[in-house]
């Protein structure tokens, strides 16, 4: 039950139908997920040591606040990290590794999907390159920075803002399938720097939109 309530509890903070900020109550969450406050309890803690859960002394448990400077450690980290997997990943990759970021990039773009299910498949391709390149301490890292950038782009989609559309995950498997490492490592570098400069430009321009706890997002 503790596993079903932690599943549950990420799945409703990362789709923002608890969005950044909103006070997280045990009773009315053991109330949505059919089940006793313990395992709620153990699942916010869970999540409070993740850090999508934080404890303000004698305000109460919230959501975790979207923050610019989170925003931007968040791409510095990706920088780091995500040009290395890809490398990697193309001198690891076997054919069916590169089939399934083939299919993974495809569902990124798929027609009839909703927002939060292309988000989800966003984050879903850039860990799998991390797990096509075998570097096991670099997948959970990897997740994580992606979680928090599909957190932000479902918040965006709750305030009715447009959606990110990435354009360049078909052309980064095809490197990953038959590029050099440069031209790797600087397909993926594009692409970070996109997705960067959008963040950067709707957090901006949403001088009046506010998260659960009537905070600037």
């Amino acid at each position: 039950m503790a596993q079903q309530a932690y599943a549950s509890l990420k799945r409703d903070i990362i789709r923002c139908r608890l969005r950044p900020g909103d006070v997280i109550v045990e009773a009315w969450l053991a109330e949505r997920y059919g089940m006793s406050k313990t395992p709620v309890r153990e699942a916010i803690n869970a999540l409070r040591r993740e850090g999508l859960v934080v404890v303000v002394p004698r305000r109460g448990t919230f959501v975790k606040p979207t923050d610019l400077g989170d925003l931007q450690d968040t791409y510095r980290l990706r920088r780091l990290l995500e040009p290395e997997a890809a490398v990697l990943a193309s001198q690891r990759a076997g054919a069916e590794d590169l089939d399934r970021l083939d299919a993974l990039s495809a569902a990124t773009v798929a027609p009839n999907a909703s927002r939060p299910d292309l988000n989800e498949a966003n984050r879903l391709l850039h860990v799998a390159i991390a797990e096509v390149a075998r570097v096991s301490l670099m997948i959970p890292m990897i997740n994580t920075l992606h979680e928090e950038i599909e957190r932000f782009l479902n918040l965006r989609g709750e305030l009715g803002r447009p959606p990110y559309t990435s354009v360049n995950h078909g052309r980064l498997v095809e490197t990953i399938r038959s590029g050099s490492e440069e031209e790797i490592r600087r397909v993926v570098l594009e692409g970070i720097e996109r997705s960067r400069q959008y963040m950067l430009d709707t957090l901006l321009s949403g001088g009046n939109e506010t998260n659960g706890a009537g905070k600037p997002v």
